[in-house]
């Protein structure tokens, strides 16, 4: 191998983790940010709502002549619940967060095994890149 050829899998090795695998690293950061950030909040919004229907349906019990007003916030609060979590599992926020975990956890092992600008050879950087790739398309 010649040092020009040498210079350009260096060359490529650099280009190659600053705009590709980098980029995509982030984004799949930041998608796993959002997902984690989307289900704490369903979550929340869920619970909150559960225990207010439940704080109603208490205040219901003790006010006998608006009992009725009581029972339907305290139904409208749990359907509001419901409803909250359905969308939390339709949408599948903690599986999205998951799976951008697991594909940010193989990248960043790749990243620590991966060839060096300085230390590359033909076979690690097609292996390399292969799996990479593999990753970014599969997302394990």
């Amino acid at each position: 191998m010649t040092d020009t050829d040498k210079q350009r899998q260096s060359q490529f090795v650099q280009a190659y983790l600053r705009h590709r695998f980098h980029d995509r690293l982030t984004h799949f950061e930041r998608g796993k940010a959002r997902y984690a950030a989307a289900r704490t909040w369903t979550v929340a919004f869920a619970a909150t709502f559960f225990i207010t229907a439940a704080a109603l349906g208490a205040v219901g019990m003790a006010d006998g002549p608006r009992r009725p007003l009581w029972a339907f916030l305290a139904t409208a609060f749990a359907a509001l619940a419901t409803a909250v979590s359905a969308y939390e599992s339709t949408f599948g926020f903690r599986r999205l967060a998951r799976e951008y975990s697991t594909t940010v956890t193989a990248l960043q092992r790749l990243e620590v095994d991966g060839p060096t600008p300085d230390d590359v050879d033909d076979e690690q950087l097609v292996s390399f890149v292969t799996e990479v790739e593999s990753v970014f398309r599969y997302g394990r």
